[in-house]
């Protein structure tokens, strides 16, 4: 019984976290996608200034942050949050600047 209910409530968090998209196989793995989304959750709430401005990718544990930001402050911030997710093991830094 106890089991199963660490099983729901793991696949609840997890549905959370991902903002509840299911993941089938198409080229990238389900955590790729999972570490995109939760990447992105995570951007969105700490640097909404540049969260729309950023592309996010990830390839086994390991994601990319394109695009820009408006200082440094803001482009290091982004690096932290993203190195904070669980899952990922280096952030590639493909940010400019304005």
């Amino acid at each position: 019984m106890k089991r199963t209910h660490f099983l729901v409530t793991m696949t609840a968090g997890l549905l959370a976290v991902t903002g509840g998209v299911a993941y089938a196989d198409a080229g990238a793995s389900a955590s790729d996608g999972q570490l995109v989304e939760a990447v992105k959750a995570k951007l969105a709430a700490d640097v909404p200034e540049i969260a729309p401005r950023l592309q996010v990718e990830a390839k086994d544990g390991v994601v990319t942050l394109r695009g820009t930001a408006m200082t440094s402050a803001l482009m290091l911030k982004a690096i932290k949050d993203a190195q904070s997710v669980n899952g990922v093991s280096k952030v590639q830094n493909r940010m400019g600047l304005e």
